[in-house]
């Protein structure tokens, strides 16, 4: 083997060995630098992302702080298994009728809850159409999910709504472990979130076409 091909071969042998442990490296510190919550703070409006029911809670906790007088929730997609309950008229309340119960169950007015949105698919849908919504500010709101998912919720609105100041919170109820590997729930969280942001770091959106502001 010549010279510099030899050269060329050790080269990519340290890179791929560097890369290799700068993986491992994030894979094992996922637990800490995923959930990546910014402190709660006054602003115009709290934003509920679809998904699990310590959300719309928690927004109802910085509501009743006062930290916003408006709650927006997205109009959620309406999975195959829902549309066949709705094709059979079997009752089946859509995810953000019980997001609004247990907003009022907790004490925000209906006065101050809004939907916007359709059939909101991913997180970029859900950015997408509130911008829609919203329009183009200045103005400030609170983004409310899980922790695991603040640090690609925080990427993808910011990016929506450049010309709003967005700040993006977590349930506390639904913290990840830091040796997330040991706790199912945990694991299954970060080993779904990490392919969903190199997802969208590569372009990628998941839409159900039906978005609207």
């Amino acid at each position: 083997m010549k010279p510099g091909v030899k050269a060329l071969f050790h080269v990519a042998e340290h890179l791929l060995l560097a890369g290799a442990v700068i993986f491992l490296g994030l894979l094992v510190t996922a637990g800490f630098w995923l959930q990546a919550s910014d402190p709660p703070a006054t602003c115009d409006a709290l934003v509920v992302l679809c998904g699990n029911f310590s959300r719309p809670a928690y927004a109802a906790e910085l509501h009743q702080l006062g930290l916003a007088k408006k709650v927006y929730v997205g109009r959620a997609y309406r999975s195959r298994g829902e549309r066949l309950l709705d094709e059979s008229h079997v009752p089946y309340p859509r995810q953000e009728e019980t997001f609004r119960a247990l907003l009022r169950k907790k004490g925000v007015p209906a006065e101050a809850i809004e939907y916007y949105g359709d059939e909101l698919l991913s997180t970029a849908q859900e950015a997408e159409a509130l911008a829609a919504h919203l329009g183009p500010g200045p103005g400030s709101i609170m983004v409310v999910t899980s922790p695991y998912h603040t640090r690609r919720a925080g990427m993808i609105f910011r990016d929506a709504l450049p010309g709003w100041d967005v700040r993006v919170v977590g349930a506390p109820t639904e913290r990840l472990q830091p040796a997330w590997w040991s706790d199912q729930e945990s694991a299954r969280m970060v080993l779904l979130e990490l392919p969903k942001i190199l997802f969208y770091k590569l372009g990628g959106r998941f839409r159900s076409g039906a978005a609207r502001g």
